[in-house]
């Protein structure tokens, strides 16, 4: 029935495609197993921060193809919208991830993070490099928005001008949405991860030596300001016009 498959393919097993036996042997809590409460604590801990460094290395993928599809010319519009909302859909996911780590109890963290030593999330490679793709570590636009900022240039178009337009089926107008989109996904996985760090520490420093709390609220930013300054402009501009043909008096 099955004979057009390859061989190898036939005798492939679930655990053996997804390499289950080695993904099962990667959480090691520092908790003596005879704290119970604690090591279950500890190993959960660990598993919702290897998933996010999963999905952090799924969105830097994905991001990093919708970049070079835009330095392509004649990209295909469709690859680069998949690539980026499926990257939206990892910001999903890994807000969702920090709200189970909400569920993680105040005094069972408190047990064991002093055997985190110097470990600290500020450290994940994953997230410098997602900051760096969203250009959220400067004044510059970073690789996605810059490049779209220069296809709309090289279409002769102004972005508020876009904006301002909005019709649904112009790709350009699609790619603006779908940023707008990709943008609220970072900013509530961060908000999230911000509440729940103030649940978990407060005002503590954190374990990689930075000030906690106030580092991660220094570096909240939301991606692509200029976008969303357009949005603003737009919104403003229609309810203006609004109100006038309602005989409204707009202060």
């Amino acid at each position: 029935m099955y004979s057009h498959l390859h061989p190898a393919t036939e005798r492939r097993s679930y655990a053996g495609y997804l390499r289950i036996p080695e993904l099962m042997s990667l959480q090691h809590p520092l908790t003596p197993p005879d704290d119970l409460r604690t090591f279950r604590a500890e190993h959960f801990f660990i598993v919702t921060h290897q998933c996010s460094e999963l999905l952090l290395r799924q969105a830097t993928l994905e991001l990093d193809a919708a970049v070079d599809c835009l330095a392509m010319t004649g990209g295909d519009v469709e690859d680069w919208l998949e690539s980026v909302g499926r990257a939206s859909d990892c910001m999903v996911m890994l807000r969702q991830q920090a709200e189970l780590l909400g569920r993680l109890p105040v005094e069972c963290f408190a047990a064991f993070r002093q055997r985190l030593g110097t470990a600290s999330g500020a450290q994940s490679a994953h997230f410098h490099r997602l900051r760096t793709i969203l250009g959220l570590n400067g004044d510059e636009p970073g690789p996605l928005f810059g490049g779209y900022l220069r296809l709309l240039d090289r279409s002769g178009r102004d972005l508020a001008e876009l904006v301002a337009g909005g019709l649904r089926g112009d790709p350009m107008f699609r790619m603006s949405q779908a940023l707008a989109e990709l943008a609220r996904g970072v900013w509530n996985w961060q908000t999230t991860h911000l509440h729940v760090v103030t649940q978990m520490i407060g005002n503590r420093p954190g374990t990689g030596g930075t000030t906690g709390l106030e580092y991660l609220m220094s570096r909240l930013r939301t991606p692509f300001p200029q976008l969303w300054a357009a949005r603003a402009r737009a919104g403003h501009a229609h309810s203006s016009s609004h109100a006038e043909t309602h005989g409204v008096t707009v202060a």
